[in-house]
């Protein structure tokens, strides 16, 4: 049983000039625990509603969804805690669990962004053939599971072990760690595993992978510039012989009616071939493609920066963008101690994220924000569903 006289060390009257922040703080993850749930809600629905959708990347980000959407659910509780003058009204194990499930959706959601940032850069940097191998049925659900697995490992063995304890926390009001031993020393080691494998360890990978995308991107576009620079050279030089065919043709009386006829019609098939345009370029690319997949290989495909792909990349790192936004305010005010005592205001910037991802897919990824709006106007069949299988997607289309 809880002795409430011993949970605060705050006389009451400032503990109730505490409860007007806190209520306040409740108000704002209230709204982000309706917009994400809903706004999540909505990026799965729209997965199981057009199939177009199933391709690998989106597995997972249906999966980081899904954690987003347990994550709100654990905000109503939080808001029990927080607003509540006399601690944790409920059992302490309602708490405990509170706790494990919050730290595990926001470990997970962080794991996530590594897996996807792995998924674009290997679709991206390899081969159609290699993507497929790595990608498989069984290696992409076992990719799930350990995006998962991290964080709960992370939490449940100190835990386990008792070398961490877990439960309401009277200093921000929230169910989570708890720091302070009853000697009066404090256990941060939750802290510093957390902030190691939960954040900085992921994070840093995914910067270093986004990077490594950008460098090949680059390097994709210089060989496309350089390749163009020298075809037009090409196309230049083959010209220009033309044209010297030609003159020196009428200009030696040696040859016969014959040669010079047979010198201007090769001009005018090279003048026609050039007013041809890119419709006749296209035709001969498809035919050299077909004919000889080597060199339709080595000839530099179209600009990364406006393929699909490359969009489809921009906007998955707008997502560890939106991530960073809410964890270094976070971070700023825990170790910092900014806001209202008693008061969690790092939670409200950490947790806002929940509803960032929806927003970002509504507004920036091609074919979410094409499904998000059939599903507004009552459309759950379009032009989106356009295939019923799930599996590695393709190399120049990214679809199933």
């Amino acid at each position: 049983m809880i002795d409430l006289s011993n949970t605060s060390s705050m006389p009451e009257d400032e503990e109730e000039d505490n409860l007007g922040p806190r209520k306040g703080l409740a108000g704002f993850l209230g709204t982000i625990a309706v917009l994400g749930f809903f706004g999540n809600s909505l990026v799965v629905l729209a997965v199981v509603l057009y199939p177009k959708l199933r391709t690998i990347t989106n597995v997972y980000l249906t999966s980081l969804a899904c954690s987003d959407i347990l994550l709100s659910l654990t905000i109503p509780w939080l808001i029990v805690g927080l607003v509540s003058p006399q601690g944790w009204p409920l059992s302490d194990e309602s708490c405990i669990l509170v706790a494990i499930v919050r730290f595990t959706c926001s470990g997970s959601s962080v794991w996530h962004l590594v897996a996807i940032g792995f998924n674009r850069m290997i679709l991206i940097t390899t081969s159609s053939e290699t993507y497929r191998k790595i990608y498989s049925r069984a290696n992409t659900a076992i990719i799930l599971m350990v995006t998962w697995l991290i964080p709960f490992t992370v939490i449940i063995v100190p835990y386990a072990i008792g070398a961490t304890e877990l439960g309401y926390d009277d200093g921000p009001h929230l169910c989570s760690d708890i720091e302070d031993r009853p000697d009066g020393t404090e256990n941060l080691l939750h802290t510093y595993i957390a902030g190691t494998f939960l954040t900085c360890i992921p994070l840093f990978i995914v910067l270093c992978v986004y990077l490594r995308i950008y460098v090949h991107v680059r390097l994709h576009v210089r060989k496309q510039n350089a390749w163009s620079s020298g075809h037009q050279k090409q196309q230049q030089q083959q010209q220009n012989n033309a044209v010297a065919t030609v003159s020196s043709t009428v200009q030696d009386p040696g040859l016969t009616e014959k040669q010079i006829k047979e010198g201007t019609k090769s001009s005018e098939r090279f003048s026609e071939n050039n007013a041809g345009g890119a419709g006749d370029q296209s035709k001969a690319a498809h035919e050299n493609k077909t004919k000889n997949p080597t060199a339709a290989t080595n000839k530099p495909p179209a600009k990364k920066g406006n393929d699909l792909e490359t969009r489809i990349t921009k906007n998955t790192f707008y997502v560890v963008v939106g991530f960073l936004l809410c964890v270094v305010p976070y971070g700023i005010c825990v170790l910092n101690r900014f806001g209202p005592d008693g008061t969690p205001l790092g939670q409200g910037f950490l947790l806002f994220n929940v509803c960032m991802n929806p927003i970002i897919y509504g507004t920036k990824h091609p074919h979410f924000r094409a499904a998000i709006r059939n599903i507004f106007m009552g459309r759950v069949s379009g032009p989106l569903a356009t295939s019923n299988s799930v599996g590695p997607v393709s190399q120049t289309q990214g679809t199933a």
